[in-house]
């Protein structure tokens, strides 16, 4: 009978004295870094008078043409996007304007206070972001190649 050796993407997690981390510490480390940054944005939306979904969708707003794309960016409903867009342009955040593509539909896109707001919080996030202040920018290119490969990992 032969043994073949595991592939690195189902290796066991590690014995203590190996020192090697298992996939399960890699993904609590991952949890735990990404509650850090969500506090850090919670903190930097709230001085703006944002929750943090609203501030991540005022950013998206930047890059997303449709409410169905922003959506999917989001992880949420047509309707939760609807509803948030209505609270940002009730803050003068956003405005809707007609979309290139249709002109009788309606796009919601970043005003200029809008637009200062994301890049006010972006550049807390910046120069606060473990990212950016315990990694050069070798390993947050590494990083970045490494979380979108988990990324696109197919769902089981």
């Amino acid at each position: 009978m032969t043994t073949s050796r595991p592939s690195p993407r189902s290796t066991p997690p590690a014995r203590k004295d190996t020192g090697v981390p298992s996939a399960r510490a890699a993904g609590e480390a991952l949890f735990r870094v990404a509650q850090r940054l969500e506090r850090l944005l919670g903190g930097l939306a709230a001085e703006h008078g944002l929750t943090v979904f609203q501030a991540r969708a005022l950013r998206a707003l930047h890059d997303t043409a449709s409410q169905s794309a922003l959506a999917r960016q989001l992880g949420c409903t047509a309707s939760r996007v609807s509803i948030v867009t209505g609270e940002l342009e009730a803050r003068g955040l956003v405005r809707r304007v007609a979309a290139v593509s249709d002109r009788r539909m309606r796009v919601a896109r970043p005003t200029e206070e809008g637009s200062r707001v994301v890049d006010a919080i972006g550049a807390g996030l910046n120069a606060r972001s473990p990212l950016s202040t315990a990694l050069s920018e070798d390993e947050v290119v590494a990083l970045y190649a490494l979380l979108a490969e988990v990324e696109a990992a197919p769902e089981d």
